[in-house]
């Protein structure tokens, strides 16, 4: 969408969030999130490519590590439904 605007992204991660309501907890607590945002992320290099695949992986990635980046999380290269799905196999 950004590529197809024009627009700068600005990232934005929210860290807390998982002593909040960790999985599996029906009830939140009450806990103070803290919102970090990031630099504007310029990809206006991609200029006429917004539909190339390579690009939007490109464009992701960058976007993904930069959220990464403030959050203080590490990368992983799974989709969460899937990590979920074998959490939910191995049992108790």
């Amino acid at each position: 969408m950004a590529l197809t605007a024009g627009v700068p992204v600005v990232p934005c991660a929210m860290v807390g969030t998982f002593e909040i309501q960790p999985p599996g907890k029906v009830v939140p607590r009450i806990r103070r999130v803290t919102i970090r945002f990031g630099e504007p992320l310029d990809f206006s290099r991609f200029e006429g490519a917004a539909g190339e695949r390579a690009v939007v992986r490109a464009v992701t990635d960058e976007i993904m590590y930069e959220i990464l980046r403030l959050s203080g999380q590490e990368y992983v290269d799974e989709y969460a439904a899937v990590v979920k799905a074998a959490g939910a196999d191995a049992g108790p």
